[in-house]
């Protein structure tokens, strides 16, 4: 029998997180989103050097520069909370970035002071599913309303999304609750929103900021290689994404 002193963990979720997160790292996906996360710190560094949106009278540079930091800072905690395996609370995670990257484009797309003020003031001038509507024009209005939705209900302890993620009904009609860190292809999705997002807004500012975006055009093609191989993932037709030695997409 253990001694009354010693731990009685059954369990070492550190040991089940460490090697959920090793075996991330070296995926295209978690590649991209590293990628794209640094360049986006690499240009706001850059950007602050120059003091460029640190003047107080500047407001559209000062809201898209604190926009740009906060998105910056939610994709990384998002990404290594997805790493360990957390994938639900990532996704929770995801609608902060959303959040952040609609905002900043929300500014960034008025060339005046106005919008910058108002969302400096703690007044937006519209609300944020506005700002996410208008910041993917392309997407399908009703979509974009469900996966908001979706992510809401993940950031909450909301039983919706208890039931929709993490329980599982056999036969017998016995619920069965996932716990443990785990991971699904929704992770790929997951970093992929982050790299994506931080990928425009670097571009963004590096544009606003008259900074250099280090090799842009190469990780926009490995996004959208990522992309079209997690595309064919979730539709069936492939195993989980790759990419070969020389870079292009692979089943």
């Amino acid at each position: 029998m253990p001694r009354p002193d010693e731990p009685k963990q059954a369990v070492s979720l550190s040991e089940h997180e460490g090697a959920l997160r090793d075996a991330l790292m070296s995926t295209p996906g978690y590649t991209a989103a590293d990628w794209a996360t640094s360049n986006l710190a690499s240009i706001i560094h850059l950007a602050g050097e120059g003091q460029w949106g640190a003047q107080q009278h500047e407001a559209r540079a000062r809201a898209i520069m604190l926009l740009a930091v906060r998105l910056l800072r939610f994709s990384r905690a998002t990404m290594a909370v997805a790493a360990a395996g957390w994938e639900i609370e990532a996704r929770g995670m995801v609608r902060q970035v959303i959040e952040a990257h609609a905002r900043l484009r929300q500014v960034a797309g008025d060339d005046t002071d106005a919008t910058a003020r108002q969302w400096l003031e703690g007044k937006p001038p519209t609300g944020i599913g506005a700002a996410i509507r208008a910041a993917a024009p392309d997407l399908d209005p009703d979509a974009a309303k469900g996966m908001y939705r979706a992510l809401s209900q993940d950031a909450h302890a909301d039983v919706a999304a208890i039931t929709r993620t993490l329980t599982t009904v056999d036969d017998d009609l016995r619920a069965e609750i996932a716990w443990g860190p785990q991971r699904t292809d929704d992770t790929r999705l997951t970093l992929l929103i982050c790299a994506t997002f931080t990928a425009e807004s670097a571009t963004e500012v590096a544009v606003e900021a008259s900074v250099e975006h280090p090799n842009r055009e190469e990780l926009m093609s490995y996004l959208q290689r990522v992309s079209g191989a997690l595309a064919r993932v979730m539709e069936g037709d492939a195993g989980p994404p790759t990419l070969s030695d020389d870079g292009s997409a692979g089943g």
